[in-house]
């Protein structure tokens, strides 16, 4: 038994020890995971919107990406604005709809 946990304990040192570079990589954002994010939080994952238009109590962002477009909608919450939803839309008229997500990490790829 002493053994054992020896050997956990040995485990978990390397585990807090290993390099930044070992470590999981951060998930891609989906929108769930956006939902209740600040606007530095949202630029920190997205970086800055091609377009962002101010009305009164929130904010829709506008993402630019060759494949899709993506808008965050962001609303007054005190002093800070949250994302609250976002929706994709394509590029050109009569392209399909693209997969909201699918244009979230195109974005996220992408930042600028």
């Amino acid at each position: 038994m002493c053994a054992n946990r020896r050997a956990w304990s040995l485990a978990a040192a390397l585990l807090l020890a290993a390099p930044a570079w070992a470590q999981p990589a951060k998930h891609t954002p989906t929108v769930p995971l956006l939902i209740g994010a600040g606007e530095a939080e949202a630029v920190i994952r997205l970086g800055r919107p091609d377009i962002a238009r101010r009305e009164a109590g929130g904010a829709v962002w506008t993402y630019r990406r060759s494949s899709c477009a993506l808008f965050l909608y962001l609303r007054a919450q005190g002093l800070d604005l949250r994302v609250t939803g976002a929706a994709a839309g394509p590029r050109r008229r009569g392209q399909p709809a693209p997969d909201t997500n699918a244009c979230l990490a195109a974005v996220a790829a992408d930042k600028r």
